[in-house]
Formats: C-alpha cells, structure tokens, sequence
C-alpha cells in the first residue's frame, strides 16, 4: 500500500480533464478558511482503492509542512515545504520527491489563492453536511487531481482524495482535529534510526 500511496501522488494523469459545475461561494467559503487556518493535529484513514485501511496520526504546520505517522506500517510521510519525504523505518531509507510533484501541496502554501493563482477549481459539489472542490494546478494538470473535502457550519477540513490516471483513487479521512501551532523544533524533520536526524528544511521556517 505504501507504494501504491506514493504513485498515487505523483502520477501523470492523462492529457484531457472533465469540468463540472462550479459554486464560487463554495471556493470563497474553501479559500477563507484555509488562509485563516495555521497549524493542525488529529488522527487520519486512508484506504487506496476501497481497501483495507490504514490509520495513524496528521500534522499540518503551514507554510509547508506536513506529516503523517502510520499507526501499523513502519512508515513517515513528512514535508518541509520544499520535498515530500518517505521515510521506510525498517530500512531506514527515505524517497525524496519536490513537494510541488503533488496536489497536495496546495493545502500548505503560504497563501491560498483558488481564483486567480495557478490552482484551478474544474468542479465543486455540495453535501447535506459538508461541500468539496476539485482542484488541479493550471499550468501542469498531469500531476493530479485532487478533492480536498470539507464538513460546513462552519468549514473545516475532513480529508482529500487523489486520483491518478486510472482512475485508481487514494482517500484520506481527517478525524479529531484540533488546532495546534506548538510543535517542538524539528517535528517536522525525518529522524533517522540509524542516524541523528536528517534536515529537511525546518530551519527555514524557525
């Protein structure tokens, strides 16, 4: 599943996307609120294809930085702002990709624009409870697409997907949340059993 996880990410998409309906309340709402919103932990579940799922721990630290610490699998996903670290504790080996290789970058940028920056919102829908926007990056949509998923009343977020190609579709539910901004000085470097720690860019932020 790990592996599966990191194609998913960053995955070329074939050339040529469907735009639905688009609700600009519902992309003001989503813009809002992810530009007021500064740091969060919680717990996640994430399944890849309806499979089975794995859970485990979500940290978001904006600008930049993200982690997620699996509960069963020996594995750290970790980004700094710059690359998205994989870290694979039972062999202590790390798979660097740049952070801008996956749609999800776009929910740790400094500054949030789904209107006029280079993310572009091809469909929105609304829920009973919630709403989601799909969202691509204008000048390479062949690096994915994404659904960032929002409960409403008031918006706050609840998970994403990513979808490659295929149309094989990777889910993350954010459960829990709370906000947080006190994460100790190098939270968000990959810490390395065999070594002292790896920097990964946290000291840009400090």
């Amino acid at each position: 599943m790990f592996k599966t996880f990191i194609a998913a990410l960053a995955i070329m998409l074939a050339p040529g996307l469907a735009f639905g309906q688009i609700d600009g309340n519902l992309i003001k709402k989503a813009e809002n609120y992810l530009n007021a919103l500064t740091g969060l932990e919680g717990d996640f579940s994430q399944t890849v294809n309806r499979g089975r799922p794995e859970s485990g721990k979500f940290y978001m630290l904006r600008p930049g930085r993200l982690r997620l610490d699996y509960d069963k699998m020996p594995v750290q996903l970790i980004s700094d702002g710059s690359n998205l670290f994989f870290y694979d504790k039972s062999l202590d080996q790390i798979t660097t990709i740049p952070a801008s290789a996956t749609p999800a970058s776009i929910l740790t940028r400094d500054k949030i624009d789904l209107v006029r920056a280079d993310i572009l919102v091809v469909e929105t829908n609304q829920y009973s409870k919630g709403f989601s926007l799909k969202l691509i990056l204008k000048d390479n949509p062949g690096l994915g697409q994404m659904r960032v998923i929002f409960a409403d009343e008031p918006a706050r977020l609840s998970g994403w997907e990513l979808i490659d190609a295929t149309g094989s579709a990777t889910v993350v539910d954010l459960k829990s949340l709370k906000t947080r901004t006190d994460f100790p000085r190098g939270f968000f470097n990959v810490q390395r059993r065999r070594t002292e720690g790896v920097r990964t860019g946290d000291a840009f932020y400090e």
